[in-house]
């Protein structure tokens, strides 16, 4: 393998760090120039009030009379000044330093445009080595297909991880809407058992509606989770109902006892609502840790085989 390939990949590797500061750079910049734009607009508003108080100060009227017979005006007129001069420095300052960061975004401009193909010459080189180890060597080759093989398996992990969890958190979210929604049921529940009438009654039954449909969705989405959790040779044993609780009863034979009877059974629905809530947290937050932790996994997998090509011996 020529000697020049690696001094070109070198070379490469650098400029595409220098891309990538650059990158960097340019944020932080936009984000301290439009931070001293605001300043600028600040300073610029308390100018000119300072400018109006010597203004003020400067013009005949009864106040200007009283500050005169008291001795004070020039003092109060001097204090005002140094205030406006104050704030006149301060936008000055902030003008000039808006000017320096304007200048430093055009540098970093500059050297966007002079690395701008750094990771494509970069990816270019890598993929050229890659093709001189694999076939002047198999003992190169094969340690190659080990790393690919490796990565390729922590992939599919990652992919399948996130996968669940995403299962999961939708799963989550419909629970905990349908707890909202039996939370209010159950408030406008105690309100009816206290002789709240048709009203409270009807927006009891409105919000368990709302709480059937989530559960419902919740149910539907928790097939899906359950795949997703096969394909990581786990498993979740969670079904929740919330049929029969005496709707037409309540409306037409309003009364403590059928009250009594349906608000205990959305206390029923809340409790196991809330039961799957936990038990669906805690995979989740399982799965969390296992997706950051096989993240960190393929990234230093990654990591590994690009330093391994980049410091092999090109003789």
């Amino acid at each position: 393998m020529p000697d020049s390939l690696h001094y070109r990949l070198m070379d490469a590797k650098e400029r595409k760090f220098r891309l990538h500061k650059a990158e960097r750079r340019k944020e932080e910049l936009l984000k301290e120039s439009r931070k001293q734009e605001r300043l600028i607009i600040q300073l610029e508003l308390q100018l000119e009030s300072e400018q109006l108080d010597v203004d003020k100060l400067t013009r005949m009227s009864l106040a200007n009379l009283f500050h005169t017979i008291l001795r004070s005006k020039e003092e109060q007129l001097e204090m005002e000044r140094q205030q406006a001069l104050a704030a006149a420095l301060k936008l000055q300052e902030a003008k000039q330093v808006l000017t320096d960061l304007e200048a430093g975004l055009e540098q970093v401009g500059n050297d966007l445009t002079d690395y701008r193909n750094a990771e494509h010459e970069y990816e270019k080189l890598m993929a050229e080595i890659e093709s001189v180890l694999r076939s002047e060597s198999s003992s190169s080759a094969n340690l190659l297909a080990e790393m690919d093989g490796q990565i390729s398996d922590q992939t599919v992990l990652v992919k399948e991880l996130l996968e669940a969890l995403t299962a999961g958190r939708r799963v989550l979210t419909s629970l905990e809407d349908a707890s909202a929604s039996l939370e209010k049921a159950e408030n406008w529940g105690k309100w009816d058992m206290l002789g709240g009438g048709t009203i409270s009654t009807h927006l009891k039954h409105n919000h368990v509606d709302d709480a059937k449909q989530y559960i419902h969705n919740a149910n539907r989405l928790l097939l899906n989770f359950r795949d997703e959790l096969a394909d990581l040779k786990r498993s979740v044993d969670i079904e929740i109902e919330i049929s029969g609780l005496l709707k037409m009863a309540d409306y037409w034979f309003d009364g403590l006892i059928t009250d009594w009877v349906v608000q205990g059974r959305i206390q029923k629905a809340q409790d196991q609502v809330l039961k799957a809530i936990h038990q669906i947290r805690i995979i989740v937050s399982q799965l969390q840790t296992e997706c950051s932790v096989a993240e960190s996994a393929l990234a230093g997998m990654r990591t590994k085989r690009t330093l391994w090509i980049e410091q092999c011996n090109l003789d």
